[in-house]
């Protein structure tokens, strides 16, 4: 099932508006796929256990092939459509739209499933490739009208987000949080020439 949810997905992300998004593009989903089966195997998920998972991750953000705001609701609409057509089973369908739902910003996680998969969709602010990823996010976010703001303020609502998450997952906890303290302080090391 995985395989060919991989197929329509890359299809219809790439062939859409999610193919002009800096940000949350075949790359994102790509990486947040590749997190979600980095952390499941950390956390030693069998691999029926992560497949649900990972089907999320395929589609958590197709929904921005249709709309910017509220693409989660699209993108479940979407997944539940294809799983159906494909008698994927109903408790890991389930999973799969929980999974998307939590998502959601300000991310709400009801269960492990969804919490893996919120910890991978922003695993990003825990890399070096951090501040790149931000970049690409106040593009995007300028593009499609959702905020334009100066470089003191973005640097202030980065802060802000990386200060107030916390990851979920035990490898979030072990491996991921370090790494964001460490772009916390980056962060806050370039708000101070403000």
């Amino acid at each position: 099932m995985i395989e060919k949810v991989k197929s329509y997905c890359e299809r219809l992300i790439e062939n859409s508006k999610c193919s002009s998004l800096p940000f949350h593009n075949i790359e994102h989903t790509k990486e947040v796929v590749d997190h979600v089966m980095a952390i499941t195997e950390y956390l030693g998920l069998s691999m029926d256990e992560a497949e649900p998972i990972i089907i999320a991750a395929w589609f958590h953000d197709s929904g921005f092939s249709e709309i910017y705001s509220g693409h989660e609701d699209v993108s479940k609409r979407l997944a539940l459509a294809f799983l159906n057509l494909h008698k994927y089973p109903s408790n890991k369908i389930e999973v799969v739209l929980s999974c998307i739902e939590a998502t959601k910003m300000p991310q709400n996680c009801t269960n492990q499933y969804a919490e893996i998969l919120c910890d991978s969709d922003v695993f990003h602010i825990a890399t070096p490739d951090f501040f790149y990823k931000k970049l690409l996010l106040r593009k995007e976010w300028e593009l499609n009208n959702i905020m334009v703001v100066n470089d003191f303020e973005w640097h202030k609502l980065n802060l802000k987000f990386i200060h107030d998450h916390h990851f979920r997952t035990k490898y979030g906890k072990d491996v991921l949080e370090k790494e964001k303290l460490i772009n916390e302080e980056k962060v806050k090391k370039i708000l101070s020439y403000y």
